[in-house]
């Protein structure tokens, strides 16, 4: 929060994506895979979203070749396109929340993955399904404090959900923290859409254009099909993705 004057850290957004734990351990994996031996030879790393736009180091050095970087972004998109998953994103301005929440002031990364996680206790209620949570790992500090909000979420419910909602659907009270070397493909595919979903956000509350087209692609597929949406209306705002304050 004491971030939240400087316009490079005004806004905070995090994405999650709902996926069956099979099916991500099993096609989603292999498929994933598959692109990573045909553009890179190997499949024993996770792909990275920063290291794929600065392409480096090995093995993303390959990606300055741009017709391996065409084929890998033809590929990678229709992955996400095709992909089975519901995907939820949370965008905070933290300057925003800062001048009209004086004393109370929730910490952006929690009040974002609390939004979230309403939101997908309700939908596996609605759905009739329970699950688990896995987050990507930030540092043991943040990690500890992350699994603390999620235990007190757990126990406690929200103001908007109740705990015997999130005691009935998920499967666990503690939250599951792996870091990016675990190779999981699940977190990789989050780590791939979580910048597009979140900066379209951003560019539309603040009537900016947004300019990168990989980026504008993977919105496109998200907002047509992978959003969490209102069953009786079609909306998207409010149900797969929410602004803070």
């Amino acid at each position: 929060m004491k971030s939240s004057d400087a316009p490079d850290q005004r806004y905070l957004g995090l994405t999650g994506i709902i996926m069956d734990h099979d099916y991500e351990a099993g096609e989603f994996s292999a498929r994933l895979n598959a692109i990573k031996r045909d553009i890179f030879g190997r499949d024993n790393f996770p792909l990275h979203r920063r290291e794929l736009i600065d392409k480096s180091p090995e093995p993303f050095t390959l990606l300055r070749d741009e017709q391996r970087k065409r084929s890998f972004d033809e590929q990678i998109t229709a992955l996400i396109d095709a992909a089975h998953y519901r995907a939820i994103t949370a965008v905070i301005d933290k300057k925003e929340h800062k001048e009209r929440y004086v004393v109370w002031q929730f910490q952006p990364y929690h009040y974002c993955m609390t939004v979230m996680l309403e939101r997908y206790v309700l939908h596996m209620d609605r759905t009739g399904n329970v699950g688990d949570v896995l987050a990507e790992s930030r540092g043991k500090k943040e990690n500890k404090q992350l699994a603390n909000s999620y235990r007190r979420i757990h126990e406690r419910g929200t103001a908007h959900v109740p705990a015997s909602l999130f005691l009935k659907r998920l499967t666990s009270k503690e939250i599951k923290i792996k870091p990016k070397t675990d190779n999981i493909a699940g977190l990789q595919l989050t780590d791939l859409v979580a910048n597009p979903a979140c900066r379209y956000l951003i560019c539309f509350k603040t009537k900016q254009v947004m300019t990168a087209e990989f980026g504008k692609r993977i919105v496109k597929i998200l907002y047509r099909d992978k959003y969490l949406k209102n069953p009786f209306t079609g909306k998207v705002s409010g149900w797969g993705t929410k602004w803070l304050p």
